[in-house]
Formats: structure tokens, sequence, C-alpha cells
């Protein structure tokens, strides 16, 4: 596909997974509402992190590697061929979900030890219980990960995007019709949720020919291609799930609450990254494997310099904007009901602390993505490794200092460096990669967004006391976003320009 349908294609799915995040901050908003940060909000966190750290060992190592390899397929055989591995795939990856969910079904209890050891007795028994109910979701996630493969590699990318909603629907719907709720009630509204990722995908695998049919072939020629893929990406995703435990376990030790603050401060970078970040590398991995497999190798090198230049440009300001509003934020989205002023304290800390961490999050994700479609995967695996070593020992060290602040700041000093190794090694590969005009534009952004955030402040200073926090946020927001557009138009940034026009053709229409 050409570049112009990078920009399309991630413009259309930043709409549809806006509407999707926003449905997943009123079922935040309605936790924080109903249950507050405390024991319970831990517990919950707890339970929904371990299965998701689990599948990061296994699920997602195969579907990073399965993409690829399913376009590669599709392009040197047929598309019959690509499916038929893609079931051998999905069922092998079945049975070893359920084996895993045995095991750790068995030892949940010393699971949420190692993630809580700082919690009470109450915590750690409720806790339990949750993650014997969470655990079914490595199932569920583990073919939801193949099922949005598949589909991305057809470049159908819509439905992979609004996957939240149906996430988020059942415990929204928990949590507004049923009386008397309680934390168990909504871990299995969690549990339906990811149930239903699955399910809603399965239409459009139809429409694009795809049939399941359960078979097991150890001995596939393709499936040693994949597991040579997937070793170093386990040991990366290994790295990654203890830098995750240690987190949690250095927040445990603070303050009651403070993992449930690290949680909502995650949250809200989450929003951002799955609405920007997720848009654009969901469809970019796709066309950068297609474009590398169909030999267009300047195609390949023009999505991804697109791809970092897009990535700039919006998640740049958006943390200068942050950093300015990160306490009217967190307390317009959470501070109501049982989420006190303490908890608002704590979420503006660690939300402070992650904020650094935005552009640098989202390049990681696209120059893995990079990686992953040239096959280089071991590359990936040591550069993710250092990061997390770093963000682990810093995170030790910073906490000691700054408190959960230090946790959120250590893991964004981690992705800058992590990032910056990854780019190192990208343009070590690709020796026709031009580095200078990448470098150009995003200082310009970084200037740009900085003067943003100074017209921002002198805007708060001089009407903060006048209006209400939510008028605050609008009107600087609008403020922001006028002056940013004016000076990459000054700079003459052009990408500003492709995305003006593609919003005015699609108004127009």
């Amino acid at each position: 596909m050409r570049q112009t349908s990078l920009l399309k294609s991630t413009f259309i799915i930043m709409i549809v997974s806006c509407i999707s995040r926003i449905i997943g901050f009123v079922r935040d908003m309605l936790i924080a509402n109903n249950f507050g940060a405390g024991m319970y909000t831990d517990a919950y966190n707890v339970a929904v992190t371990i299965p998701e750290t689990i599948f990061m060992l296994v699920g997602l190592a195969i579907s990073t590697s399965f993409l690829p390899v399913l376009s590669k397929i599709r392009a040197k055989k047929n598309e019959k061929e690509m499916y038929k591995f893609a079931n051998n795939v999905i069922n092998i990856l079945f049975i070893i979900s359920i084996a895993i969910f045995i095991i750790t079904s068995i030892f949940s209890k010393e699971i949420v030890g190692l993630l809580g050891h700082g919690f009470d007795d109450n915590t750690t028994l409720i806790a339990v219980k949750l993650t014997r109910i969470t655990l079914i979701n490595l199932l569920f996630m583990s073919i939801n990960a193949c099922f949005t493969a598949l589909l991305q590699v057809n470049e159908d990318f819509v439905i992979p995007s609004i996957l939240g909603l149906f996430f988020n629907l059942p415990m929204i719907v928990y949590l507004l019709f049923f009386k008397n709720y309680d934390i168990m009630g909504l871990t299995i509204a969690n549990v339906i949720g990811n149930f239903l990722r699955v399910v809603i995908q399965v239409p459009s695998l139809v429409s694009h020919r795809y049939r399941y049919k359960f078979f097991i072939k150890f001995k596939d020629k393709e499936l040693k291609g994949i597991l040579i893929l997937i070793i170093p990406v386990i040991i990366a995703a290994g790295a990654n799930s203890l830098n995750v435990m240690v987190d949690k376990a250095i927040a445990s030790s603070f303050s009651e609450g403070s993992i449930s603050a690290l949680g909502y401060a995650e949250k809200l970078i989450f929003f951002i990254n799955s609405i920007i970040t997720t848009s654009i590398s969901s469809v970019a991995y796709p066309m950068l494997s297609n474009a590398r497999n169909d030999g267009k190798h300047k195609e390949f090198i023009g999505i991804l310099k697109q791809s970092i230049i897009y990535l700039a440009l919006l998640l740049i300001p958006i943390t200068v904007g942050i950093i300015v509003f990160k306490k009217d934020i967190v307390s317009i989205i959470y501070e109501r009901g049982k989420f006190d002023e303490d908890a608002v304290k704590l979420t503006v800390l660690a939300l402070f602390g992650y904020s650094f961490g935005i552009f640098f999050t989202g390049m990681r994700d696209i120059l893995n993505s990079t990686l992953f479609s040239m096959g280089k995967t071991k590359i990936t695996t040591l550069n993710g490794i250092i990061g997390v070593t770093i963000n682990v020992i810093l995170s030790i060290t910073l906490s000691k200092y700054m408190g959960i602040a230090g946790i959120a700041l250590a893991s964004a000093i981690a992705m800058m460096i992590t990032s910056i190794l990854l780019f190192s090694s990208i343009i070590k590969i690709e020796k026709n990669f031009k580095l200078k005009d990448i470098i150009k534009k995003i200082v310009i952004i970084v200037f740009n967004s900085i003067l943003m955030g100074t017209v921002i402040i002198i805007f708060v200073n001089f009407i903060e006391m006048r209006i209400s926090k939510i008028l605050v946020l609008f009107f600087g927001t609008i403020i922001g976003i006028i002056v940013y557009i004016i000076l990459c138009y000054v700079f003459k940034i052009k990408e500003i320009t492709e995305v003006k026009n593609l919003i005015l053709r699609k108004v127009k229409k």
C-alpha cells in the first residue's frame, strides 16, 4: 500500500479507537467511584495483571512472530496455505494456554505473593480468589491475539480497533445496572469482556474466507521458523514480566492505594498510546511486513519514516499538555465518590513520571514492529532486556527518593534508552535510512510543543481562578492546539498539511 494509505487507515482507526477508549474511561471512572483506591482495587489490579503478565510470555511472543510469517506464506504460497498454518498455530497455542491455566491456578497464592508481597492477609486472600477467575482470560487472550493478526495481515484494521468497546461493555453494564455489585462480580465481567473480544472478530474473519479446522501438526516447516523467532521474544517478554512484578512489589510497600494509583496513571497513558501509537503501529506493522515480503524496499523505508514523524507530531505536544494539566486531568476523570484527594495526589505523581515516556513508548512499539517484520527478534530482545534492566535498577533507586513518581519516571527513562538502542540497530541494518530529516523535524516539533506549553501556562495562570477545572482544561487545550498548528505551518512541517487535507476530504464526504 502507498504511504497515503498509512495516514488514511490510521486516521480512521484513531477515531474508532478514541470512541472505544472513552468507553474504557467510563469504566475506570465507575470503578474509581464505586471502589476508590484501596484494598479491593489493589487486589483486583493484581488479579487482572497476572494473566496479562503470563500472556506476555506465550501469547504475545507467538502473535508477534505470527503476522510476518503469515504475510510471508501468503506472498510465497497462497491464502489457503496461510489459513492452514494459522489454524495449526491457534490450536497449539490453545493447548499450551490450557496447560498454563491449570498450573497457575494451582500456584495462584504463590504468584499473588510475588506481585503483592506488601499485602495484608485480607487483601492477599481476595487477590487469590480473583486471580483464580481471571486466569481464564489466558485462553481468550491467546485466541484474540491470533485472530487480530489474521485480520491485520489482510489489512482489515477497524474491527481490531474496537475490541476495547466489547471488552469494557460487560463491566460498565455490571456497575451501572447491578445494585449489589462487588469486586468479585466486576472480575467476572472482566472475563466476559475478554470472551467478547474473541467472538466479535469471527464474522470479519469469515468474510476474508477464513475457516477454522482443528488439527495439530508439530512438524510444520513454517512452525519451526516461527519457533526460532519466538525464543528471543519469550526471553524479552520474561524480562518485561519481571519488570512489572518489581514495579508492583515496590509500590505495594508504600501507602495503601499506591498500586492502584500506578494503575490509574497507566490507564491514562495507555489511553493516549492506544489511540495514537496502537493505531499507527497496527497499520504500519502489516504494511511493513507486506512491503518487505513483496520486495518493495523503498516503500518499506517510507512507511517507517512516516510512522515516526506522525508519532512525534502527535505525542510530543500531548506530553507537554499532560505535564501542564496533570492535576486537572486526574481530578476531572477520577476524583469522585471514594476516590479522594489523597488518591488524586498519588495518581498525579505517577502520571507526571509516566508522561515523559509517552513518545518513547510509541517509538519503541513502531521500531519493534519494524524489526519484527524483518525477522530481527534477537535485536529487539537484547535491547528490551537492557531497557528492562535499567528500569528495574532505576525503579528501586528512584523510588527511595521520589516514591511512586520514581517508579513511573524509571519506566519513562528506560523507554527512552530502549528507543535509542532500537533506532541505532535499524540504522545499522538499513544503510539507506536517512536520519537527518527525521531528527530535524523532531527537534522542530519539540520546540513548537514547548512554546505551546508556555502559552498554555500563561493562559492558565491568567484564568484559572475564574472558571471551573473542566473549562480551564477545555479552553487551554483548544488554545494549545491552535498555537501548535500555527507553529507547525510556520516551520513547514508538511505532515500537518497532509492531516488537514485528509480531514477536509472526510468532512466534505
